[in-house]
């Protein structure tokens, strides 16, 4: 962010947020004065939070209220002063209680659904979960299979072979009315033409590799980029969402209204899907935190997202995802999110 606070204005601004972040009302300028190491005049403070104001960091919700900080505002915040915190003696045994089971079969709905459910608890907000598979799988091979006695087929078995020899399949229609001879040819052109690439690459290829291709090649390329289009919208997702309630006794969405808008916006699984999968490469390493209209799926709801990408068994991933309102402790929620994935890549759970 390409401001130049000074140190009083860094300090009036950290202490407001810090303050908003606990209080959830308005702060004003006799509130801060408390507050603040040295103690400046609210005469000094107020000039300060109209600067502040000026710089679209604070806004006033009305005339004769105090501040209240805004996107902007969080994201400087984030950027300068955040260092995540370990969980508390009373949260980390809640968080590792989101371990146990991690051991079995990778991407288990019953351990991803305790999982996100202990998440939520602890963490006071929305948690999200999405195994990771063709997403991130690189393939060896790629096979197409005829399902029932109809020639051609009414539907067809897309099979996935990957690297880490996890095996992915999606039952599809035949809507282009191949025949068992053209899914022997597609398959077998894909392994030789994109083993080791991932769907996404695939796809991707598939697309910018039609120019300049020999008519027959363009034509089974053009072909299974159409495939390999629907491979990438599973019809039955196996994304997980678990907390919608507590975010309901966020004072953000007591209102009615919004709070019908956001469990909308949360029923929308390939759209939470889309959300996870965009981000699980940047969540790998560390978490990730979107402020409000940084995530691009959710842009007009005032939300702070973090995600973090974990590996539980035989290389398979899982990203999680914690959504609460833009008043967020932001060091426990990064601090603990990192530490509990720490905690999984840690125990190196093996293969049942």
């Amino acid at each position: 962010m390409a401001l130049n606070l000074s140190p009083r204005s860094e300090s009036v601004l950290k202490a407001l947020i810090e303050t908003y972040l606990v209080e959830g009302e308005p702060v004003g300028s006799r509130l801060l004065s408390k507050r603040i190491p040295g103690a400046f005049s609210s005469a000094t403070i107020r000039n300060v939070l109209a600067d502040l104001e000026d710089e679209g960091l604070l806004y006033q919700p009305h005339t004769s209220a105090g501040r209240v900080p805004t996107e902007k505002a969080y994201r400087y915040y984030v950027d300068h002063f955040v260092q995540p915190i370990r969980p508390d003696p009373i949260l980390g045994p809640q968080l590792t209680e989101a371990i146990g089971g991690v051991e079995g079969q990778a991407g288990d709905a019953q351990w991803l659904r305790n999982a996100s459910r202990v998440l939520s608890e602890a963490m006071k907000g929305i948690c999200i979960a999405l195994p990771l598979h063709l997403t991130r799988s690189r393939m060896v091979r790629l096979e197409f299979v005829p399902l029932g006695p109809e020639k051609p087929p009414a539907r067809i078995v897309a099979v996935w072979v990957g690297t880490g020899g996890e095996v992915e399949h999606q039952i599809m229609e035949n809507r282009w009315g191949f025949p068992a001879s053209k899914l022997v040819e597609l398959g077998n052109f894909a392994t030789i033409h994109f083993a080791g690439c991932s769907l996404p690459e695939m796809r991707d290829r598939l697309i910018t590799d039609l120019e300049g291709q020999a008519s027959d090649a363009r034509e089974l390329s053009r072909r299974l980029s159409e495939v390999a289009a629907r491979m990438t919208q599973p019809t039955d997702s196996p994304l997980v969402v678990a907390g919608l309630g507590e975010m309901g006794r966020c004072p953000e969405f007591l209102d009615p209204s919004r709070f019908r808008n956001l469990v909308e916006a949360f029923e929308q699984h390939e759209r939470l899907a889309h959300l996870l999968n965009a981000f699980a490469v940047a969540a790998t390493s560390e978490v990730q935190l979107l402020l409000g209209s940084e995530n691009p799926f959710f842009q007009e709801m005032p939300l702070a997202t973090a995600l973090r990408t974990v590996t539980v068994n035989r290389g398979a991933e899982v990203t999680f995802a914690l959504v609460g309102p833009l008043r967020l402790d932001y060091r426990k929620v990064a601090g603990s999110l990192a530490w509990w994935s720490d905690e999984i890549q840690r125990r190196k759970p093996t293969s049942v």
